[in-house]
């Protein structure tokens, strides 16, 4: 009887145990999907963030001497089309899959790795311990400017078999926008808040918009003065019959007059600015957009010179240089290109004081003065000043619309759009 009861004593002790056998299984299960999640998540995150950042190597870092491989991972991963849609490389020359970046949570940090078609498929250190991970694939939004980002995570590295390789992971998916950094451009080639003026007679003011859809070459809120109408050479489209200066611009005038408000990046009580041009021109405040990811922050309140700028613009690509201060380009270099335009924005006086090519947007909050010494400089593109202008030497300045369009539409900083994120169930 005592054996009998033992054995009913034994299977009760075993039946009571399967279900805490059951919870705990469950909470495992439980566990690996949360963490899976959590890092899919995580990628999302760093993703959006990647694609507003500087130039990357392999390794998913900014390269302490870039070199002609290392570009920004939004160049690495998308290609613009002329519609603002994106196309995405592929391995096989466009036959094979997108590529997938891929991070994995050691002991100092996350550890990634970003392919391309110079290097292909790294290999990355997996701990031997349980360590999260993540790869991504980035795809069509469906729009102009939207990207859909698909993230698998995975709550232990060392289960996965290869590079890329998921057997037990989660997915999440996220649609995001690009807020436009300039979301309409100028119309004419140079735009001026007061006034324009040449510092002595002969001197050429040579302004040219061959673009039809626009054909303005200066629009001033003040008057040009009698030096600056004597030098003004324009050039527009043939036979547009379009007044191609607009001066006198009151409206213009009265923007202008608003004081561009000093971002200050790390904070985020600024009070709400008046509208003035700057947020005519790029939507939102000058502290909003001094914030925003894709802005590279140079404080010059001291003043700056163009060896303050050189390597930041050399270093990121595609993003939005922002100048708190007064800039003097006192070397002779040729700034932004075709293919990838410069967008310089510098909140109070630029002056030109060298032989400087300028390839894209540039706006000055204050006044734009181009000395003696810039003799030969060009700015192709579009040319900005809050305040007035003056040439003190041959001025020239073409409107350029096609790098105006790449700057509108792929400038700027990739947001979430709300309630696009889906979870794929653990598989």
């Amino acid at each position: 009887m005592v054996m009998v009861l033992f054995f009913v004593m034994a299977m009760v002790a075993a039946y009571t145990n399967r279900n805490l056998l059951y919870e705990q299984r469950m909470s495992i299960n439980n566990f690996r999907a949360t963490a899976a999640v959590s890092a899919a998540d995580a990628g999302v995150d760093w993703t959006i963030a990647m694609l507003s950042g500087a130039r990357v190597d392999s390794n998913c870092v900014a390269p302490v001497a870039p070199a002609g491989g290392d570009i920004d991972f939004r160049s690495r991963y998308t290609i613009l089309q002329a519609d603002g849609t994106y196309t995405f490389p592929k391995w096989g020359g466009g036959t094979g899959t997108l590529f997938s970046p891929i991070c994995v949570l050691g002991n100092a940090g996350w550890n990634c790795k970003c392919p391309d078609l110079a290097t292909p498929l790294p290999a990355i250190a997996v701990p031997a311990n349980s360590a999260p991970m993540f790869a991504v694939e980035v795809s069509s939004g469906g729009a102009p400017g939207v990207l859909t980002v698909d993230v698998r995570g995975s709550h232990e590295a060392s289960r996965e078999a290869a590079f890329g390789s998921f057997g037990n992971y989660n997915r999440v998916q996220v649609k995001i926008a690009l807020v436009r950094a300039l979301p309409n451009p100028p119309v004419a080639a140079l735009t001026v808040g007061g006034t324009v003026d040449m510092a002595a007679a002969g001197l050429k003011l040579a302004v040219a918009n061959t673009d039809p859809t626009t054909g303005v070459t200066v629009h001033s809120g003040g008057a040009l003065t009698a030096n600056a109408v004597g030098a003004l050479l324009e050039t527009g489209p043939a036979g547009s019959g379009s007044t191609l200066v607009a001066s006198v611009d009151g409206t213009l005038a009265n923007l202008a007059a608003v004081p561009v408000v000093v971002p200050t990046p790390n904070a985020s009580d600024d009070p709400p600015a008046a509208v003035g041009l700057f947020q005519s021109v790029f939507g939102m405040d000058a502290a909003t957009h001094a914030r925003q990811p894709s802005a590279v922050f140079i404080d010059c309140t001291a003043g700056c010179t163009s060896a303050d700028i050189s390597t930041p613009v050399a270093n990121n690509p595609g993003r939005i240089i922002w100048v708190d201060g007064d800039l003097t380009l006192d070397s002779a270099a040729t700034l932004g290109s075709a293919g990838q335009p410069l967008m310089l924005i510098a909140t109070r006086d630029l002056t030109l004081a060298a032989a400087v090519t300028l390839n894209g947007f540039v706006y000055s909050g204050r006044n734009v003065s181009w000395s003696a010494a810039a003799a030969g400089s060009v700015a192709q593109g579009a040319l900005v000043a809050g305040g007035n202008f003056t040439g003190a030497s041959d001025v020239t300045v073409a409107y350029d619309a096609d790098m105006l369009k790449k700057i509108s539409l792929s400038y700027g900083s990739f947001v979430r759009i709300p309630g696009s994120w889906q979870v794929i169930p653990l598989k």
